[in-house]
C-alpha cells in the first residue's frame, strides 16, 4: 500500500507541524484535511488524527512497530493517551495487537482487501433496497459536490483525498436507509480500504471514472430490489479487481508483485515505533 501526495490544511497537531527538538520525525509526514468537522480536539482525540493521517500516507508503513516512548516524545504527551489512540486505531482496522508483537500498522493480504470490498458492497446494496424515499435535493447536492470535489483531487494525484470523499458519497446512502447497525457494520471497513485505495489508486483509477461509475449506482436507487443490489455490489467489486490487479502487478510501488494468494501489500520504508504493549522493548526480538 504506497504513499501518494497527500492534502493540506488539517487543523490541530498534525505530523509535520511544530516537531521541536529531541521529537523523532518521520519520512513521508504530511499535513492532511480532516474529514470530520467536529473531531476529538483532546490530546487523545489529536495524536489519533495524527498518527491516523500518518498511516493513511503510508508515512509509517505496513507492518511498523509502535513504540510508546518514540511516539510519546514526538507528541509531547503522556502515554495514557496514546495508548487510547492506539486502541481507537485498532477498532478502526488501522492497527493490529497481539502480545508477543506488541502494536504494528495492519497488513492486508489481497485476499483480505478483497473480502473487505465485497463486505461493503453486500452491506450497502442491501441497504440501498431499503430507502423509503428517493434521496433528499440536499443529499444530492451534497453527492455531486463530492463528485466534484473526487474529479479535483483526482487532477492533482491526491488518491487519498478521493478516498475519503468517495466514503462519504457511499455514506449518503447508508444514512438514507435509516439503519444504524448496518452503517455501523458498513464503517468497519473504512480504515483498510482508504488506506489502501489512497496509495495505490492513481494507477487505475481514472479522473473521467468518477462521475460515471457514481452516476450508476445513484441511478439505480429506487429501481427494482435486485438491480439496485446487483449493481451496488458491482461498483465495489469491479474496484477490488482494479486495485488487486495492479498490487498483483506492482504497478503501485514500481516493485515485484506480491508471492502468494496472501501476500502482504508493497510497503514504503519501514520504520519501528516502540509500544509498550512490546514484551521485548529493548528491540531485540524481531
Amino acid at each position: 500500500m504506497r504513499s501518494t501526495g497527500p492534502s493540506q490544511g488539517s487543523r490541530g497537531s498534525a505530523p509535520g507541524q511544530d516537531s521541536g527538538a529531541g521529537k523523532p520525525t518521520f519520512p513521508g509526514e504530511a499535513v492532511l484535511s480532516d474529514p470530520d468537522p467536529g473531531a476529538d480536539e483532546t490530546r487523545q482525540g489529536r495524536i489519533h488524527r495524527s498518527l491516523r493521517d500518518m498511516i493513511l500516507t503510508g508515512a509509517i508503513a505496513p507492518g511498523t512497530r509502535l513504540r510508546e516512548a518514540e511516539l510519546s516524545a514526538r507528541f509531547g504527551s503522556s502515554r495514557a493517551p496514546l495508548r487510547e489512540a492506539i486502541r481507537r486505531l485498532e477498532s478502526e482496522g488501522l492497527v493490529r495487537s497481539d502480545f508477543w508483537r506488541g502494536s504494528r500498522v495492519a497488513e492486508y493480504s489481497p485476499a483480505e482487501l478483497y473480502e473487505l470490498y465485497a463486505l461493503r458492497g453486500l452491506i450497502e446494496g442491501y441497504a440501498a433496497t431499503l430507502l423509503s424515499a428517493p434521496l433528499t435535493a440536499e443529499a444530492l447536492s451534497r453527492m455531486e459536490q463530492h463528485l466534484d470535489a473526487m474529479a479535483a483531487a483526482a487532477q492533482t494525484g491526491d488518491w487519498l483525498s478521493v478516498a475519503r470523499l468517495d466514503t462519504a458519497w457511499h455514506r449518503e446512502i447508508m444514512l438514507a436507509s435509516g439503519q444504524p447497525l448496518l452503517l455501523r457494520a458498513w464503517e468497519s471497513a473504512n480504515g483498510p480500504l482508504q488506506m489502501t485505495f489512497g496509495q495505490v489508486a492513481g494507477a487505475f483509477y481514472g479522473r473521467d471514472d468518477i462521475h460515471a461509475r457514481h452516476h450508476e449506482v445513484l441511478a439505480a436507487l429506487g429501481g427494482p430490489a435486485a438491480q439496485t443490489e446487483a449493481i451496488t455490489r458491482r461498483h465495489y467489486v469491479e474496484t477490488a479487481e482494479r486495485l488487486l490487479a495492479t498490487v498483483a502487478n506492482g504497478d503501485a510501488a514500481g516493485g515485484a508483485p506480491p508471492e502468494g494468494a496472501d501476500a502482504a501489500l508493497p510497503r514504503t520504508g519501514q520504520t519501528e515505533l516502540h509500544s509498550s504493549n512490546d514484551p521485548d522493548p529493548t528491540g531485540e526480538i524481531s
